[in-house]
Order: C-alpha cells, then sequence, then structure tokens
C-alpha cells in the first residue's frame, strides 16, 4: 500500500524537536543528491530500507517521485525555521484598559515581540462593540500605567497593565482608577517644599508639635526595624527576644500603634493592617476630637461634567458641623511598600472629589473655563482651598497639599487635557518618611501636629452648611 510522502513527514513533525528536522532535512538532501542513480523503483525501496530506517515515519514508506521528495524536504525547511522562531519569541498576557469615548473596557491581551504591541491591541479593539464602524484608531496611544509610551516588547515587560486611549481625551475615570496617564493629563507637577510653604495657605504662626505629639515620640521612641521580633518571647534567658511577660507588661508592645505596625509587617498582603495602623495613629493625634472624624472608606462623588463617578479615601478627615473635607489618606500594604508602588493618583483624585464636594456644599460655581462666578477678576485665577493628603504604603509617608486650579476643573469639565500646568506641594521629598525611623517618625508625628490644627481651624471657621447638602 502507497502511503503518501506529505502524511509520512508529517508523522514525524508532530513529533520531533529540531534536531529531528534537521536530520531529516539532511536525509532526504542526501536522497535527492543521489536519486539519479536509481532507475528502478526496486533500487530506490532498497536504497530507502538501507537510508531511511533512523528516520521516524519512513520506515515504512517505499516508492515516491523526485517531486514528491522536493516538497517534503520544502515543508521540513518551513518547519525548521517556523520552530527556530518559535524557540526565540516572547509572549506577555496583560490587562489594557481601552478608554473610547466615555467608555472603558479591560481586556486580556496576549503580546508577542514578533509585533508591535500598538498593532496587537488595535487588531483586539476592531473586535470590540464598543468601537463604531469605520472609527479611526489612528489618534489613540498605547501607554504603561507611567503613562510612558509602549513601542516595542521590551517595554511591555515587567508592566502590570497598558492603557489604551487618546492623549488629548479625559476619560471619567472613578478614583481608584487614575494612574500617571490622568496626572499627566491635568498636567499636574509636584514641588517639594519645607513646612513654611507647604502650610502657606494655613495661617499657622509656628510650626510647633502638640502636647499629645511630643507624648507619643517619648512613648514610640523604642520602635524600629527590629519593632517585629520584640514581639516574639525568648526561648530561654541566652536569647536576645523579649520574655512573654515583659510583652505583656510593655507600654510601647501593648500600644495599638505598634500592634498594627507588626501585623502590617507580619502579614504583608494584608491592606486592612496598614488601614488600622493609620487609624489607631490618627486617633491618638486627636483627628476624632471635637467635631472632627476620621472617616473610613467614605464614597464622594468625582465629577466630570455631567458625567458622575466615584472617589474612595481609605479615610476622609471631615468636620461633622460643617461637612467640609479637610484631608484625605490613601494607604497600600507593607508588600506594595517593598514594590516602590504608587497611589499619587488616586489621592490627588480623592483630593480633586473633596474639593469639589465642598465646592458644591458651599454654593461655589464655576464657569466653563474653571473659574469661580461671583468673585472679582483678581482672584477668580486662584486655586481652590487646599485639601491636604497622606499617602502611607506600609511605613512610608508621603504628604501633599492638593489645590485644584481653575485649569483643572475646565479641564475635568470639558473633559479635555489641561492647557496649563498646576504645581502641588510635596513634603519635602518623593522619597517620604518613613515611620520606622526615629528621625523621620518625629517629622511624621509633627506634620500630623500641625494638620490636627489646619483641621481643627478649618472645622470651626467653616460656615455650618445645609444638613441635606452636607451628607
Amino acid at each position: 500500500m502507497r502511503i503518501s510522502l506529505f502524511y509520512c513527514f508529517n508523522i514525524s513533525i508532530f513529533m520531533a524537536d529540531i534536531a529531528e528536522i534537521q536530520s531529516e532535512i539532511k536525509a532526504v538532501k542526501f536522497a535527492l543528491d543521489s536519486f539519479a542513480d536509481y532507475e528502478n523503483e526496486e533500487e530506490r525501496r532498497n536504497f530507502l530500507r538501507q537510508n531511511f530506517t533512523a528516520v521516524p515515519g519512513l520506515k515504512t514508506y517505499f516508492g515516491f517521485s523526485e517531486t514528491e521528495l522536493k516538497d517534503a524536504l520544502n515543508k521540513l525547511q518551513e518547519k525548521e525555521i517556523l520552530l527556530l522562531a518559535q524557540q526565540q519569541v516572547k509572549t506577555q498576557s496583560l490587562m489594557v484598559k481601552i478608554c473610547i469615548g466615555e467608555k472603558v473596557q479591560d481586556s486580556l491581551i496576549t503580546f508577542t515581540s514578533l509585533k508591535r504591541p500598538l498593532d496587537t491591541v488595535k487588531e483586539e479593539v476592531s473586535k470590540l462593540e464598543l468601537l463604531k464602524r469605520g472609527m479611526s484608531l489612528d489618534p489613540y496611544r498605547l501607554v504603561t500605567m507611567k503613562n510612558a509610551l509602549v513601542s516595542d516588547f521590551s517595554s511591555v515587560e515587567g508592566q502590570n497593565m497598558l492603557i489604551f486611549h487618546i492623549p488629548e481625551k479625559i476619560v471619567p475615570l472613578s478614583g481608584n482608577e487614575w494612574t500617571d496617564v490622568q496626572l499627566d493629563q491635568l498636567k499636574v507637577l509636584f514641588e517639594d517644599v519645607e513646612l513654611n510653604n507647604f502650610f502657606s495657605s494655613a495661617g499657622l504662626s509656628s510650626f510647633q508639635m502638640s502636647a499629645r505629639g511630643e507624648a507619643l515620640v517619648e512613648l514610640l521612641c523604642g520602635v524600629d526595624e527590629s519593632l517585629h521580633r520584640k514581639y516574639v518571647p525568648a526561648i530561654d534567658a541566652s536569647d536576645d527576644h523579649t520574655a512573654a511577660g515583659a510583652i505583656r507588661a510593655s507600654p510601647l508592645l501593648q500600644s495599638p500603634i505598634c500592634k498594627a505596625l507588626f501585623a502590617a509587617r507580619k502579614y504583608a498582603k494584608h491592606e486592612s493592617f496598614v488601614d488600622d495602623f493609620v487609624k489607631h495613629l490618627l486617633n491618638k493625634m486627636g483627628f476624632n476630637d471635637g467635631s472632627l472624624y476620621a472617616a473610613p472608606q467614605m464614597r464622594i462623588n468625582l465629577f466630570f461634567g455631567e458625567t458622575e463617578k466615584m472617589a474612595t479615601a481609605d479615610v476622609t478627615v471631615i468636620d461633622l458641623l460643617s461637612y467640609a473635607r479637610i484631608g484625605v489618606v490613601e494607604d497600600k500594604n507593607w508588600e506594595e511598600m517593598m514594590l516602590k508602588s504608587d497611589s499619587t493618583a488616586q489621592l490627588v483624585a480623592e483630593g480633586i472629589a473633596s474639593t469639589q464636594r465642598n465646592e458644591a456644599v458651599g454654593g461655589q460655581k464655576r464657569d466653563a473655563g474653571g473659574n469661580p462666578k461671583g468673585v472679582s477678576e483678581e482672584s477668580s485665577s486662584t486655586c481652590s482651598e487646599t485639601v491636604y493628603g497622606i499617602r502611607v504604603t506600609g511605613s512610608l509617608f508621603h504628604f501633599y497639599a492638593i489645590q485644584v486650579s481653575p485649569q483643572m476643573h475646565s479641564a475635568l469639565r470639558n473633559q479635555t487635557a489641561a492647557a496649563t500646568s498646576t504645581t502641588m506641594y510635596r513634603y519635602k521629598s518623593e522619597a517620604g518618611l518613613d515611620f520606622m525611623v526615629k528621625e523621620e517618625r518625629d517629622e511624621i508625628i509633627l506634620m500630623l501636629s500641625l494638620l490636627q490644627e489646619v483641621a481643627t481651624r478649618t472645622g470651626e471657621t467653616s460656615p455650618r452648611r445645609n444638613s441635606k447638602l452636607g451628607r
């Protein structure tokens, strides 16, 4: 029975690796070189039995034409090239946030080093229902969450998510979806400043730590990078660890702040322990005194013109009599600190939402250019009142003075990129302050002392608002 040469070679290729294919190519080339020496079919059969018995899939084959042999050689060489290429090809599957108009969709897309990432995304997007027929994708750009242009496969590697959007078009997104893309569209810049500039709009006469702050500095003087080891009881007298009885009797180790810090490091993937650490710290520093309240997970509307989204800070400091949103806190777990995660964009979104809410409750309206109505031309170019933000990642603290300029109000209202930049203050440096380092912890407690004073003053000077508006 005649078995097709193509079928035999396909059997061998299916199971073969590169080395086997190269062996088959060598054998077939030898057969082609020797083919003219064998005039009748019997001689060809003998030749095959002698020379092809080691080639998988050809042991049972005998009787073929020179054309078939050449065709098989071509197919083998194509398969070899393909397998060699596959060994060099890299792939990575990523979530891509596709922003078209006001529609946003997350899609899992597999990228390959053989094709430009932008081309891959465009092919996938063209299949989506949210794309209007005939719509051009040329204005769209593919960027990382840091708003870095994705040009080739190497710029995809190591990313968690990519964004496919029009740079000039602001897509309404909830605060937890904000990245550096939104900050760049709003042209937000950060200036590192010292205390006097950071609190320039707060009207503080001095920068003194409160009495409760001094008491906390004294209580926490023994906190350092070894804190987690102090909670492990000693096994014997020679052990460096503290005895169990001493742990239970220690005012430092029994402090809720330290217990939350210990848990946050031990359970590094759990954000809830960082939430708890921040809660106890703010309470100790007076952010729940009087009419102040450190409200957890408070949802605040974030407006893009008529489109309404949501921003939810981990903590929002409010005054319960005036319902003024004074400060927001965004925190992340210990592991995110080690990975150097950055939630600044989310914090800014929460600060903007708080500003919008304060102005709405206070009856402040703005025109299409973002300027407040009913004020003098000189003051119309000023920013909104300051909302203070704290970003906590593990034990690292970053402090921000968030002011929303008319240009930002206009950009959000019209859903188009801002025309000019807005500078916001960041205390001291991008590196932040580490609560586990005494000198830096003392600075953190000083900042919290001053922010608590500012919050108390803001609450006292804000007019009592209508309870229906002040939700």
